[in-house]
């Protein structure tokens, strides 16, 4: 897949080998600068540097969601001169990290083909990655964190260096002494950890009690049999397929470290079985969606929706983005909400009204969902409108939607004679609104506003955290503190 099975050694060879590009930066303080990147395979890293003695960032491959191509990041809009003068073929986004809100890793390369290189060998090394067996992803993380700790690259680190690592990964442990003890090699100086020492040290510690319950019985209760495990997945696990002894064997081989043995054996600290794809509560062979699944009604299926999708963050005074319209949609969901309130210019702004939220222009958001809306599914995506607008805005808002929207906007029946809802086949690449009607007989110049409500706390003339004292418990809780213009 991804072209990397006809290419994949002299791409990766490339990747690791490093090739020079620029990097726009998230903070502002920063301006763009060429750095060299590279991958490291043994740690599944993308590493830049000024110069090969010394790191100066990174991005774990694990965490990596999205690659991008052209220049549709905060980072590039930030010099906006500087992205002038960039090719968008040239150019691609990393986006990375654990949480809804992503980190951008924005670069610009010297040639397209540069960029296909980048993409295809970072989508090859994407899937292998989430696909590696457990105790491979276990290894390569240990690897990461030695050679974090390895700052000279002396390929050994200290006992000191290890009790300083520990606490981070909620272990804490009482002094030097019951790590060295803990250690089944004989330590000649505090330096003398190799990587094989250090991950022996790492599964020692995390399954010390798993161990000191089996000892007891016998050492030989350390290993579990591939009879045992069939058991246990049948049994426990409730495992239909793993009446197939065959099968049973065939996934303890591909997971299990080192070279295959005659009849695998378990190891006591190789069982992370619950962290395992095979353990999932969803079945995996239902996940690709079939097309001739999708030719019921549409009102017959769950819908994947967001609710507030404008925002990064709480109710009350996170950013609204519209990243986040862009993420949501490139993760597959299919509804997503836009509030409308009354804007500047006659045409509505995108928050969570009376809040704190900041605010995105409605147009942009527009945009922002015709660029997004069916890069990962064809089916229909559903505009949910919180409508607060005056009529005349709301008229410009159809306008838009129709112009912005094209062809994509779902305006008329598909079949006028049809006594049910389309299916999601039938509405495949199109976008619907879903929006109250106003009440029969409305006037146009009935339903009017104010651009900005009095109410609106964020049009105040102050306004934040107020920490009050209470002279009872004598606590300061957070409180919402608001000065306005009309209350003065």
């Amino acid at each position: 897949c991804y072209g990397v099975a006809k290419a994949g050694p002299r791409i990766l060879h490339s990747l690791e080998m490093g090739t020079v590009m620029t990097v726009f930066y998230q903070k502002k303080s920063q301006r763009p600068e060429r750095r060299t990147f590279q991958i490291r395979q043994d740690t599944r890293q993308i590493v830049w540097s000024r110069n090969p003695d010394k790191v100066e960032g990174e991005v774990d491959i694990r965490e990596i969601r999205e690659l991008r191509l052209g220049k549709g990041s905060r980072d590039f809009e930030r010099y906006p001169e500087e992205a002038r003068k960039l090719d968008s073929a040239h150019c691609f986004i990393v986006l990375y990290g654990l949480e809804f809100r992503l980190r951008t890793l924005s670069l610009a390369a010297f040639s397209e083909e540069e960029v296909n290189m980048w993409i295809t060998g970072l989508s090859w090394l994407m899937v292998d990655t989430q696909r590696a067996p457990a105790p491979q992803q276990m290894d390569r993380w240990l690897r990461k964190q030695f050679e974090v700790l390895d700052r000279n690259r002396e390929g050994s680190i200290t006992v000191k260096d290890v009790k300083a690592l520990l606490p981070q990964i909620n272990y804490r442990v009482p002094n030097m002494r019951f790590l060295k003890d803990k250690l089944q090699v004989r330590l000649e100086h505090q330096s003398d950890l190799l990587f094989h020492n250090f991950a022996q040290l790492y599964r020692t510690l995390m399954f010390d009690a798993q161990r000191s319950v089996s000892v007891s019985c016998g050492p030989e209760l350390c290993q579990i049999s591939l009879y045992d495990f069939q058991k246990f997945l049948q049994m426990d696990q409730k495992e239909s397929w793993a009446s197939d002894l065959s099968r049973v064997r065939e996934f303890l081989v591909s997971y299990m470290r080192g070279a295959p043995q005659p009849e695998p054996i378990l190891q006591l600290d190789e069982v992370t079985f619950s962290y395992l794809p095979e353990n999932s509560v969803c079945d995996a062979r239902l996940s690709p969606v079939v097309h001739d699944d999708m030719k019921r009604p549409l009102s017959q299926y769950w819908i994947s929706s967001s609710h507030n999708t404008y925002l990064t963050g709480d109710q009350f005074s996170s950013e609204s983005s519209l990243e986040a319209y862009a993420r949501c949609l490139r993760m597959g969901c299919r509804c997503i909400e836009l509030d409308c309130w009354d804007g500047p210019d006659d045409l509505p702004i995108i928050y969570h009204g009376h809040t704190l939220t900041s605010k995105i222009k409605f147009l942009d958001v527009l945009h922002t969902i015709k660029e997004h809306a069916f890069v990962t599914s064809e089916y229909p995506v559903i505009l949910s409108i919180e409508d607060h607008c005056s009529v005349v805005q709301q008229r410009n808002m159809a306008t838009h939607f129709k112009k912005v929207f094209g062809d994509l906007l779902l305006t008329k029946p598909v079949d006028n004679n049809a006594e049910e809802l389309p299916s999601p086949y039938q509405l495949r690449r199109k976008i619907l609104i879903k929006h109250k009607k106003l009440v029969e007989g409305t006037l146009y110049e009935e339903v009017t506003s104010a651009s900005y409500s009095e109410n609106d706390i964020s049009n105040s003339l102050k306004n934040g955290i107020l920490y009050l004292e209470d002279p009872i418990d004598h606590v300061r809780p957070p409180t919402t503190g608001i000065i306005c213009w009309h209350l003065m």
